[in-house]
C-alpha cells in the first residue's frame, strides 16, 4: 500500500508540472497579442489627432505673375469649418486690399482678386480644421515687372502722403527765403535813383551859391 501511494503522488506530482507551463505561456502569448493590438489601433489613431495643414496654394509663396491672378486658392489636408475662417490680402504699405469673400468647399478654399493688382502682397489666411482647431499663415507674392514676390512693408499712405506735403511745404518756404522779390528790388532801384536825384539837385545848388558863381 505504501509503495502505490508513493507512485500515485509522483505521478500526480510530474502531472501539473506540464500544466502549469501552458498556463503561463498562454498568458505570455495573450499579453503579447493585446500589446500587438494595442498599437495598431494607436497607430491608427494617431492621424485622427493631427491638425490639419496647408498642402498647397495658389498663388505659391513668392510667386510673380505678369498680370493679377483671378483668385487665392488653399488646398487643406481635411475639411474647413466655415466659422472662424478668413482670407486677407495686404499691400506694401500694410494696408487691406478689397478681395472677395471666402469660399469653402470641403478641403479648398478661395477668394476672387481685382484685376488692378501691381506690386508685392501678402496673403494672411485663417481656417478652422475639422477638430476644431485653428491654423494660420502668409504667402508673399507679386504681380508687375517691378514685384519680387517677397512683401516689404512700407509706411501707410497717410504717412508718406503727409511727408511728402511737408516736403513741399519745406521747400516753398527755403525758395521764399533764398528768393528774391521783384517789388522789392523795384523798390530799392526807385528808391537808388531817388536818392542819386536828390544828392545831384544839392550839389547844383551849393555850385550856384558859391562865390564867383554866375
Amino acid at each position: 500500500m505504501t509503495i502505490a501511494t508513493t507512485r500515485s503522488s509522483t505521478a500526480t506530482g510530474t502531472g501539473d508540472e506540464p500544466v502549469r507551463v501552458r498556463r503561463l505561456r498562454a498568458a505570455v502569448l495573450a499579453a503579447a497579442a493585446l500589446s500587438v493590438a494595442a498599437g495598431i489601433t494607436l497607430a491608427s489613431a494617431a492621424p485622427a489627432f493631427a491638425h490639419d495643414e496647408l498642402l498647397g496654394s495658389s498663388p505659391e509663396p513668392g510667386q510673380v505673375f505678369e498680370t493679377a491672378p483671378a483668385e487665392i486658392a488653399l488646398d487643406f489636408s481635411s475639411d474647413i469649418i466655415e466659422v472662424g475662417t478668413a482670407v486677407e490680402l495686404i499691400d506694401h504699405h500694410g494696408e487691406d486690399v478689397a478681395i472677395g469673400e471666402p469660399v469653402i468647399a470641403g478641403s479648398k478654399v478661395t477668394a476672387t482678386l481685382p484685376a488692378d493688382l501691381d506690386g508685392d502682397y501678402q496673403v494672411r489666411w485663417r481656417a478652422v480644421s475639422s477638430d476644431g482647431h485653428p491654423i494660420e499663415g502668409t504667402i508673399d507674392f507679386g504681380v508687375g515687372a517691378d514685384a519680387t514676390g517677397v512683401l516689404e512693408e512700407q509706411a501707410p499712405h497717410d504717412e508718406a502722403t503727409d511727408g511728402a506735403a511737408v516736403d513741399e511745404h519745406e521747400g516753398e518756404q527755403s525758395a521764399e527765403a533764398t528768393g528774391a522779390d521783384p517789388w522789392v528790388i523795384a523798390g530799392a532801384v526807385l528808391g537808388g535813383l531817388a536818392l542819386i536825384a536828390v544828392v545831384a539837385a544839392v550839389i547844383v545848388r551849393s555850385r550856384r551859391k558859391a562865390p564867383g558863381a554866375e
